[in-house]
């Protein structure tokens, strides 16, 4: 990147949705499926596929089930595993999380990724917001040897954490890289930089699509979300175009 350049981050959810944002401007893509699930691992042939398709970095989530964040032996061993199969296939980066019944950072477990990872980055991503400090939590994972922290501060959005995001950069001092993500429009990004002194920000850019089969009546398999058999969400070229925009201006 361009000394002074903002990097952005487009979160995809089909492989389809990492060509548009890619496409469309993206510096890089954050890999994952379930959307509605608020983002999980995605497949290894998606992983593959996508790896393949793009010349710009690309970081896996890896998430193995929805729900919170405090994982069992199992879990971990395929966390794990999905770390050396990305390494393997000269994937750019991982995105995990960990925690412990305490709200606290797992830190062994998080020792146990950066290692497994070796040169590739670490993100650890917006579980960082449920921990009980999240000062402490940042000192933990800056030990840890993490490179970046998925933020919106603490709150629902980085608009509304935008305080604790400022002093979570003041804090990382370059140690690692703050990466406000959640709430990011074109009407804000602006204010977010310039009062945060963030060089990245992390986006959606999603619009809900609709199927075009006709539905069956009396019969759904989607139990919860906010979608249906019939919708699902895809990465608009307009929203990633018009905030790279805005962030160049």
């Amino acid at each position: 990147m361009e000394k002074g350049k903002i990097l952005l981050e487009v979160a995809v959810f089909t492989p389809g949705s990492a060509l548009i944002a890619a496409k469309a401007g993206a510096d890089r893509i954050e890999l994952c499926s379930g959307f509605s699930e608020g983002g999980l691992s995605p497949s290894t042939g998606t992983i593959q596929h996508v790896r393949e398709k793009l010349n710009i970095p690309v970081h896996i989530m890896l998430r193995p089930r929805i729900g919170d964040f405090i994982y069992d032996a199992a879990e971990k061993e395929i966390i794990l595993k999905d770390v050396a199969f990305c390494k393997k296939l000269g994937i750019d980066g991982i995105v995990t999380g960990a925690l412990n019944p305490a709200g606290k950072i797992d830190t062994d477990f998080m020792q146990k990724v950066v290692e497994a990872a070796g040169e590739m980055p670490v993100t650890f991503h917006r579980a960082f917001d449920l921990t009980s400090d999240l000062s402490e939590s940042l000192e933990t994972l800056i030990d840890c040897g993490v490179s970046r922290v998925l933020t919106s501060g603490g709150k629902a959005s980085v608009p509304d954490g935008l305080e604790a995001i400022i002093s979570l950069v003041s804090q990382a001092a370059d140690r690692v890289i703050i990466l406000p993500g959640g709430g990011i429009t074109t009407g804000n990004v602006k204010n977010i930089i310039h009062r945060s002194g963030v060089k990245e920000v992390h986006f959606s850019g999603k619009e809900l699509v609709t199927s075009y089969m006709n539905p069956k009546d009396g019969v759904s398999l989607t139990s919860h979300g906010q979608v249906s058999d019939y919708q699902w969400y895809e990465c608009d070229t307009e929203k990633i175009e018009a905030l790279k925009a805005k962030i160049e201006s």
